[in-house]
């Protein structure tokens, strides 16, 4: 069993009833990784931010500020809130909610960049003097100042951002509000399974979403691997015997954005799809292609709406509609 929660527009609808525009993706229905949220603590510091964009090379978002001050007068606890995007993904970094809460993925966030910038990224770490280290492939592994591992890699293919598009090249399309990042994108979130659990995870997101996943082996460990889009995954590795266990779980969460989202309700509130058994758990946010804050929406929008809808419509001042509710399974 996985916890997750939905979220769109409006209302949970009836796959009956509900008419929601199509995308043609190579990997769906899930069609885009979104964000990763991890909570950085009870106070903005200085050293995040040079961290995530001064080193790592993210545009700091302005809507996140914007949301935390609608979190804030809805009553909730958040103190701040920074979106550092790379190509059309985010990190979401709330500080405060809960106080001095910090959350550290089980497992590790791949990020992709061109040649050229994982060599200047590496400068950028040295010169910080940031906790790193080079893998034998050339790849750049990281470890962020609240503990999160990140893994920066080449991208060798055609220069793109990641998402519901075979080819974003970031020199044609518009960045997210926040201006150009250095990196093209979050390419794979990877997560430490316990031993036994990937081929169970792999029924869920096959039974649930529908969605392409398979589960393999590096070596001896079976590894369950979730497509998304043209470029991204959701990697579930076991521990092998006499690892360390895997940790609590914190309450970090990911994002993700599916193209049948009124069956994927439907689905999630038939009783057989709980066996009992729990595998693993991650919240996971699911949203459909009509989510305001859908970064893509122009390739689905009408003819003339294309620049309005470009970046989604999050509000980008305060006085802007409340943020969309969110309803819990």
């Amino acid at each position: 069993m996985l916890l997750f929660r939905v979220a769109s527009a409006a209302a949970a609808p009836s796959s009956s009833t509900t008419t929601i525009p199509h995308l043609p993706v190579r990997y769906e229905p899930l069609i885009s990784l979104e964000h990763v949220n991890i909570n950085a603590g009870g106070t903005w510091t200085e050293q995040l931010s040079r961290f995530w964009f001064s080193v790592m090379g993210g545009a700091d978002d302005p809507r996140g500020a914007v949301v935390c001050s609608q979190v804030q007068a809805a009553g909730g606890p958040m103190q701040g809130l920074h979106w550092a995007n790379f190509g059309l993904q985010q990190f979401h970094l709330p500080v405060g909610e809960p106080e001095d809460s910090v959350q550290v993925v089980r497992g590790e966030v791949g990020l992709a960049y061109t040649t050229e910038e994982l060599a200047a990224l590496q400068r950028r770490l040295e010169d910080a003097s940031a906790t790193h280290a080079v893998g034998a492939d050339g790849s750049l592994r990281i470890t962020c100042p609240v503990g999160n591992r990140l893994r920066a890699v080449e991208w060798a293919g055609a220069e793109t951002w990641f998402g519901p598009k075979l080819l974003l090249d970031p020199r044609e399309e518009r960045p997210l509000p926040g201006g150009p990042s250095r990196g093209l994108g979050i390419q794979y979130v990877r997560f430490d399974v316990p031993e036994g659990a990937a081929a169970g995870i792999c029924r869920f997101y096959l039974r649930l979403f529908g969605a392409t996943a398979e589960v393999g082996r590096e070596g001896r460990r079976p590894v369950c691997v979730v497509r998304l889009g043209h470029h991204q995954s959701l990697q579930f590795a076991e521990a092998l015997p006499g690892e360390p266990p895997v940790r609590r779980y914190d309450g970090h969460h990911v994002a993700l954005y599916t193209n049948d989202f009124a069956a994927v309700y439907e689905r999630s509130r038939e009783a057989g799809l709980d066996t009992g058994e729990l595998l693993y758990t991650l919240e996971h946010e699911v949203r459909s292609v009509m989510h305001p804050g859908f970064s893509c929406r122009h390739w689905i929008a009408a003819e003339g709406e294309a620049a309005k809808e470009m970046v989604g419509d999050y509000p980008t001042a305060p006085a802007s509609p409340a943020f969309p509710d969110r309803e819990e399974l």
